[in-house]
């Protein structure tokens, strides 16, 4: 007999998790599978020899995503042992086989079959129910799976299942799009605490949630602070409840949110900084970004700029300590489009007395706030010699790469290890495709054995660039560096015209380089194709189709050849 309205409980997190599992970008083959309801030990230890064996046999052609094989082979364990204790297991997985063969009507039926009989079976009944509601949500009848999974909910068993987070989360879920928020957040409340250790992505969806209303949509700090000490936190894994943690967590949800108002809604984006400007003040006096984002959120609303810098001067000359040069480089780079600003924290840096590292640090802040590149060349200068390494320099000077020629020279030629200055701005040159530049400042390093095969391939670069194709081909062969070295001399000889030359650099690598064979024989194919000889282009494919058959080329060819329209095999063609 079927459990009454009121008792229903225990599987669902197949379509909730799905959902968790996409918003985080993971596949959702994964989370099916992660979530899928197993045979319990307990009712494993039941069964004979014959049982396990049989039910095995389902849940393996099941993992192998045979699912109309499985569901016959569920179906005949039920058939043979209609009395063994693994029967609504053995329906739910057929269920499940059916489901997932998109034969979700047939599915249902069977899930219910679960329900009438097995109403008791919570682990297997409750998932029954929940997939109940997956079906017909799959099947975009809402409101049948509302109905599933509401009672699910309010079943006093089923509600204990793990998958049950993911019903109760839907639930929410729904009245949130009929902008029920106060109905809905009890449910993700109840998400959060039951199912905190038992399914945690289904309780993160609902912490998540549980922010969102209570920053955003209904601005209410003492209810956020309850909801964050009953959910044990609002991280991935439950944690001690701390304000300074607690007060991260809003933070970063309120700048979250504060982007999601449209620009038409100035007066509402006013009044939720407000609230919560309001609700941080008197807080944390010390804690620097508490501060600092306090300002910035009192800002926006009052629109007052000296307000804003007299109160962050404050916080620094209230808490600054002597030495203290890396809290000096960060208020430089808040007031970083005040240049008064600017140089009077910059004034009171002692160079002298600061580490490489920190200098490192304002030369980045310079650069990245857009502060000023002389102020930031000059600061270059000022990098202790004795306590800056060639890595560290190198390090610099590549994080500078993008935004200032000039500051890359410096920190290169400050570097202990002369060639390695010059070899660091050749790959510059290179990088940011600055071809004369590059070449002249190769002709010494040539010379450097040390960097010398590596300068050649950049001259062959370089050149090639300059559409100097004898000059790259030249270049690459002194380089001598195969296979690569080989590839690129191919690649300028096809684009000077000469075919075969190439041709027969790709038979060099397809004879010497075992590795690389399947790969330099496709490209004597593309070699045919970019020169329009279909003929030899066919031949090629096939000769790579019968070479390397076990290749990724291999199925290139193949592919390209279906889409040509003739007939896959080798024949005298391949030869």
């Amino acid at each position: 007999m079927r459990k009454t309205e009121d008792s229903r409980t225990r599987t669902g997190r197949v379509a909730w998790g799905l959902a968790l599992l996409l918003a985080a970008g993971l596949a959702a083959q994964a989370d099916e599978e992660r979530n899928e309801v197993p045979l319990s030990a307990a009712d494993y230890q039941k069964l004979d020899t014959f049982e396990g064996v049989l039910l095995s046999k389902g849940d393996k052609v099941f993992a192998n995503h045979e699912f109309r094989r499985a569901a016959a082979e569920y179906d005949g364990f039920v058939l043979q042992y209609p009395k063994s204790i693994a029967v609504p297991y053995a329906l739910l997985r057929k269920g499940r086989s059916l489901q997932r063969d998109n034969k979700r009507f047939d599915a249902i039926k069977v899930y219910n079959e679960v329900l009438d009989y097995f109403p008791n079976a919570a682990d297997y009944a409750g998932a029954a129910l929940y997939y109940i509601g997956e079906s017909n949500w799959q099947n975009g009848d809402a409101k049948a799976a509302m109905k599933a999974w509401a009672e699910m909910a309010q079943d006093a068993d089923y509600r204990k299942h793990f998958l049950a987070a993911g019903a109760i989360n839907q639930l929410a879920d729904n009245l949130v799009r009929q902008d029920k928020w106060s109905e809905a957040v009890a449910y993700y409340q109840q998400v959060s605490v039951d199912f905190r250790r038992s399914n945690p992505p289904a309780a993160l969806a609902a912490i998540g949630r549980l922010l969102e209303c209570y920053v955003r949509v209904q601005p209410d700090e003492p209810k956020l602070w309850r909801a964050y000490q009953q959910a044990e936190g609002f991280e991935p894994s439950p944690r001690t409840p701390e304000p300074a943690n607690y007060w991260w967590r809003v933070m970063e949800a309120i700048d979250r949110y504060d982007g999601d108002f449209a620009a038409a809604d100035r007066a509402g984006r006013m009044r939720f900084l407000q609230y919560w400007a309001h609700a941080m003040e008197g807080k944390f006096p010390e804690w620097d970004d508490f501060q600092i984002n306090l300002a910035r959120y009192q800002r926006t609303v009052d629109g007052d700029t000296t307000r804003w810098m007299q109160r962050l001067d404050t916080q620094f000359e209230q808490h600054q300590k002597p030495g203290d040069y890396s809290r000096i480089i960060k208020w430089i780079g808040l007031f970083a489009p005040h240049r008064a600003k600017v140089d009077a924290y910059y004034a009171r840096l002692a160079f002298d007395k600061m580490s490489m590292e920190q200098i490192a640090e304002l030369i980045r802040t310079l650069y990245q706030q857009d502060i000023d590149k002389a102020l930031a060349r000059h600061t270059i200068e000022r990098l202790p010699a004795e306590q800056t390494g060639d890595d560290a320099r190198e390090n610099l000077a590549r994080w500078i790469w993008q935004r200032d020629e000039e500051g890359v020279r410096l920190v290169c030629a400050g570097m202990h290890d002369a060639d390695r200055g010059r070899m660091t701005m050749l790959r510059y040159y290179r990088d940011t495709s600055q071809a004369d530049k590059a070449l002249k400042a190769a002709e010494d390093l040539v010379k450097v054995p040390q960097y010398a095969r590596e300068v050649c391939m950049i001259r062959g670069e370089m050149f090639q660039q300059k559409h100097q194709w004898a000059d790259a081909v030249a270049a690459y062969r002194q380089a001598d560096f195969p296979p690569e070295s080989l590839y690129r001399i191919a690649s300028c000889l096809l684009s000077d015209g000469k075919r075969e030359a190439a041709i027969g650099q790709y038979r060099e690598i397809e004879g010497f380089f075992v590795k690389e064979a399947p790969e330099a024989a496709l490209r004597i194919a593309y070699a045919y194709r970019d020169t329009g000889d279909q003929k030899q282009y066919v031949a090629a494919l096939r000769a790579v189709l019968k070479k390397y058959p076990t290749s990724g080329q291999s199925s290139a060819a193949h592919l390209e050849l279906e889409r040509l329209g003739f007939k896959i095999g080798g024949g005298i063609d391949a030869e």
